[in-house]
Formats: C-alpha cells, structure tokens, sequence
C-alpha cells in the first residue's frame, strides 16, 4: 500500500489556481465538518491538519472569509493577541476560498474563564486548540481596539 504524503499549502494553492469554485471545492473538500450563517467548513483532503472555509454566498457583503484573513495578518505579529488565532493559511483571490489551521475541541470545563475582549462569538466550536494552544477559529467578526482588555467568558452552545 502507497503512503499518503499530505501537500504543503503552496502545493494546495497550485492545485487550485484558475478553478472556479464548483471545482475548487470538489478538488481540495472532504469531509463537511461545519457550517455558519455565511461559511461551510471542510476538512482539506489534502491534509487534514487544516479546513477549508467556503463563503457561500458573496452577495450578502459579509466577506467572512476575506476579514477573518485581514484580522489574522493584522494580528499575528501582536504579542497579546498572535497566540489566541488560529493561524489563516491561504485565500483565493475572490476571497471565497480560505484554509485555516485546524484545531480540535476539548472539555468545556477546560476552556479559559478570560479571554481577549475582541471576541465575540463565543459559541464554544469557534474555540479549541492546536497542540496545547488554545486558539479561536472563527474571528471574522472581531472587536477592534488596542489594548489588552481581557474579560470574562459566557461561553454557550448553538
């Protein structure tokens, strides 16, 4: 039996160049692992230690996909705040396709009682970790500020 080897992200991003969506999502989609109000989430066939996150609608203006992406690059060099996201890998240019490290979900009970005041969604699928980091996956709406404000989380289920 040959061994899978998964592809880089930069392998990912050549096997989509030039698809339209319908074919980009039947290339590089597998499993059905979550969907949002403007956003399906698939585990990348690829590998598997990332998800694929599929706008489906791009006429409602949230563009989930390309501000979750904005947040991620404006952030990830922030010391307060790089640790908290799960890290954007890759985004198409219509901004309908992006891949994002995958993180699994623990136990409630071990997720934190504060977290950074820029969070708002705090269903608790939108939090799990990557390794022993705990991390938000799910930040395309966002608080915006400067400071370091953390508080208190009420964290809920759909």
């Amino acid at each position: 039996m040959k061994s899978f080897k998964p592809l880089s992200i930069k392998q990912v991003k050549k096997l989509i160049t030039g698809l339209n969506l319908n074919q980009t999502v039947s290339k590089i989609c597998g499993e059905l692992i979550g969907k949002g109000l403007y956003r399906d989430v698939y585990v990348l066939k690829q590998n598997t230690k990332y998800v694929v996150k599929i706008e489906r609608d791009m006429t409602t203006a949230q563009f989930a996909n390309a501000t979750e992406f904005r947040h991620y690059i404006d952030n990830r060099e922030w010391d307060f705040l790089k640790d908290w996201l799960a890290p954007c890998e890759l985004i198409n240019e219509t901004g309908q396709v992006m891949i994002q490290q995958r993180i699994t979900h623990g136990r409630r009970k071990d997720y934190p009682k504060y977290i950074p005041y820029v969070f708002t969604d705090l269903k608790l699928k939108n939090f799990g970790w990557i390794g022993d980091k705990f991390v938000c996956c799910d930040y395309s709406f966002f608080r915006m500020v400067s400071n370091k404000e953390m508080r208190y989380a009420k964290w809920w289920r759909e």
